[in-house]
């Protein structure tokens, strides 16, 4: 049987913690991802870390041997990465304190604006009580084998701060939530998209092309890219089958090298999530019948003004207007990850294209 057992971690001063965190790692699979909050938000806490108030507990996970031997860790956040990496920004000059800070201690010390070199070179004993402010820190260690306990304890400790689908699944772990890490990082993501990646927005589109690929592979079929059935698919696929896995990955990696190649950085035909599983099936079908020189960035261009033109025309004869084109708008708009909208999407747009598609 495993449990969890605490202790406080001793001598956890910032300079002590900021010395040593190369040992520590702040993106275990179960975290939720780092730098999202805001210059206020980081702010307040240098405030609150300089006026000495308490802070919330920090939570590490404690390592064992083999674990420290294997990947150079000796600690990996469970709760506290956003603390920690607001902490270490200030120290490494990435943002100031406010124009409105005020240091209770003494009102005449006038650190408003000031970074944290500023501090250290005007005010060291300052900066030397700050570099001396000991972290809350708790350590967490597993009697056993079951690290699911680890990643129950992240969403516990999250639950005052609601996680949304993709850093729930995150929390999951495993090949497949890796394998849509991985995904995320393709240049598709990191270059083309347009639509933000504060908290794991890529890693739900990673996610849904992924889910396409397994359902199309195994029955033919697509089905709904909900939640649900994201949440099965990282489940299913959690240990065990990293063949599987990597094979899916390939594929979508395969597609998406041809997505990248048509569209622009930061291009307007990608500026929402929902149209995304459907531009993926038609370059998919595209690359397996050869016909990748019809879906172009231009006519996908040609079919959005195409759609503006019947929408425009529908408010004034609606008879005349396409039916086709009002119903790729209005599901474009509504129920987007419902198997039924994407299949119909994707035969619209086709047929627009003249791209051969399997049946799905």
């Amino acid at each position: 049987m495993s449990y969890v057992e605490t202790s406080v971690l001793k001598n956890s001063t910032i300079m002590l913690l900021y010395s040593e965190r190369s040992e520590i790692n702040m993106s275990p699979d179960y975290q939720r991802m780092g730098g999202v909050w805001t210059p206020e938000k980081r702010r307040l806490l240098i405030d609150s870390i300089l006026n000495d108030y308490d802070l919330p507990k920090i939570y590490f996970h404690a390592l064992n041997p083999e674990e420290v031997a294997e990947t150079g860790f000796r600690f990996s956040v469970i709760d506290g990465r956003q603390r920690l990496e607001a902490i270490w920004g200030f120290m490494d000059g990435e943002f100031t304190l406010g124009e409105d800070f005020e240091y209770q201690r003494d009102a005449h010390v006038d650190l408003s604006g000031l970074s944290y070199e500023d501090i250290a070179k005007l005010y060291p004993k300052i900066r030397v009580k700050f570099d001396s402010f000991v972290l809350p820190i708790v350590t967490v260690s597993i009697e056993g084998d079951d690290i699911d306990l680890i990643e129950d304890m992240f969403s516990r400790l999250n639950e005052a701060v609601p996680l949304n689908a993709a850093e729930k699944r995150n929390a999951i772990g495993g090949d497949l939530v890796k394998a849509i890490a991985e995904t995320s990082q393709h240049p598709f993501f990191a270059k083309k998209v347009k639509f933000k990646n504060s908290r794991f927005q890529h890693r739900e589109a990673s996610a849904r092309f992924l889910l396409i690929e397994e359902s199309l592979t195994t029955s033919k079929q697509i089905i709904d890219t909900k939640k649900v059935y994201l949440d099965g698919l990282a489940r299913k696929y959690r240990s065990g089958s990293k063949r599987r896995v990597q094979q899916l990955k390939t594929n979508v990696r395969q597609v998406l090298d041809q997505m990248v190649s048509e569209f622009t950085n930061g291009d307007e035909l990608l500026l929402a999530q929902g149209i995304l599983v459907v531009y993926y099936l038609i370059f998919r079908a595209a690359i397996r019948n050869g016909e990748q020189s019809k879906v172009t960035r231009r006519r996908l261009l040609n079919f959005r003004k195409k759609l503006t033109e019947n929408r425009e025309a529908a408010t004034k004869n609606y008879e005349r207007a396409s039916f086709d084109l009002l119903e790729f708008d209005r599901l474009n708009q509504q129920g987007t990850n419902d198997a039924s909208s994407i299949k119909e999407r994707v035969r619209i747009l086709s047929e627009f294209l003249n791209v051969k598609t399997e049946k799905i």
